[in-house]
């Protein structure tokens, strides 16, 4: 069931001398922290320091909570002595990989196993994705912060990277936060919520178990709704995504909301048969504002109004609404992408299987 309410916060424990608090940085619409994938490869003479540099991969990453894999851009990571290959590999699609949250994009991955740093931790032998074919991603790559994957052998025994930070002893309790500014400023939070970053009542939200953080809902009626300037427009099956910067619906239910607030629709249709769907308004009016609210609790959660344009012609005439259907997905998914995030400090509880979010102070 769906609780709402104050929960008891603390400052964040955290164990082997892990920073509490990582700087992030939103760029070309997407938030990204510092990485080193393949560190175990310098592992040659101190006196030979520029072999050594020559060999550390120091990589900026999406963190997205909306996959579980470390990947790394086509042509970026170089594999050393110590890498070990396998035989593993694997195609993702993403949806709004793009600053305008438009382009899907499409990738062919082999795994191999290396070091992986994050916030002066290591993980050593992680299953490290290389991507060795595909489109174009902003940045070097994605940091996958989801529950594990599903339905593969190979990449669900407690791949995820934070799960092994967890599994390691780094981190206790296995809960990090990501404090999201409106100024392009943020922050990943190892351990529990900084009570002095926030503000107001702290929304719980139980997720599934794997995959994504999911809200899990017992019954429809349980179900959280997405609300177009103040009205309910639909139950839905809601899924948090750092990792994309649009508001993610299906083709049809985001038609339905363009055509009710009198937005324009432009499709469009891609050479592997994606369709997205993207509504265009007059800037000089106010845009509907989106949200989405969380039963029992009738409180609405709007976007942040000037996150709601995603962007706007040349000329600052043209608006594009910060809500995208895709023939990717299906009613009732949405996915409830980073422009949502920004403000908020969004809180991931992996022992217990929460979410939980409040307005940042």
């Amino acid at each position: 069931m769906l609780t709402h309410g104050t929960v008891l916060l603390s400052v964040a424990a955290v164990a082997c001398g892990l920073p509490s608090t990582v700087p992030l940085q939103l760029s070309e619409g997407f938030w990204r922290g510092d990485f080193t994938v393949g560190v175990q490869n310098f592992s040659v003479s101190q006196e030979n320091s520029s072999e050594r540099a020559n060999a550390k991969e120091d990589l900026q990453l999406t963190i997205d909570t909306g996959s579980f894999a470390i990947l790394v851009k086509e042509g970026l990571y170089k594999p050393g002595p110590a890498t070990q290959q396998t035989n593993i590999s694997e195609f993702i699609q993403f949806n709004g990989a793009s600053e305008d949250g438009i382009a899907p994009a499409s990738e062919t991955i082999f795994y191999v196993r290396d070091d992986v740093q994050f916030a002066d931790v290591t993980v050593h032998d992680f299953l490290a994705g290389n991507i060795t074919f595909g489109d174009d991603l902003p940045g070097d790559g994605v940091a996958g912060f989801s529950p594990p994957a599903s339905g593969n052998e190979d990449l669900s025994s407690g791949q995820g990277l934070i799960e092994t930070i967890c599994a390691q002893g780094d981190l206790t309790p296995c809960q990090f936060g990501l404090a999201l500014g409106k100024d392009r400023q943020g922050s990943f939070i190892f351990g529990e919520i900084d009570a002095s970053k926030i503000s107001g009542d702290v929304t719980v939200l139980p997720t599934t178990k794997t995959d994504s953080w999911t809200v899990r809902n017992a019954t429809a009626a349980d179900a959280p709704n997405i609300v177009i300037d103040g009205t309910p427009f639909s139950p839905i099956l809601a899924t948090f995504d750092s990792g994309t910067p649009n508001i993610i619906g299906s083709l049809q239910q985001v038609r339905d909301i363009l055509t009710l607030v009198d937005y324009n629709i432009t499709e469009q249709t891609n050479e592997d048969h994606i369709t997205v769907a993207l509504g265009t308004y007059d800037c000089a009016r106010t845009p509907a504002r989106v949200g989405f609210s969380f039963p029992p609790s009738t409180a609405v959660h709007y976007i942040d109004l000037a996150a709601n344009e995603l962007n706007r012609t040349a000329d600052g005439r043209i608006c594009t609404a910060n809500i995208l259907g895709t023939s990717t997905v299906d009613a009732p998914q949405w996915s409830i992408g980073q422009t949502w995030f920004q403000g908020r400090y969004v809180q991931h509880d992996l022992d217990n299987n929460t979410i939980s979010f409040a307005d940042l102070a």
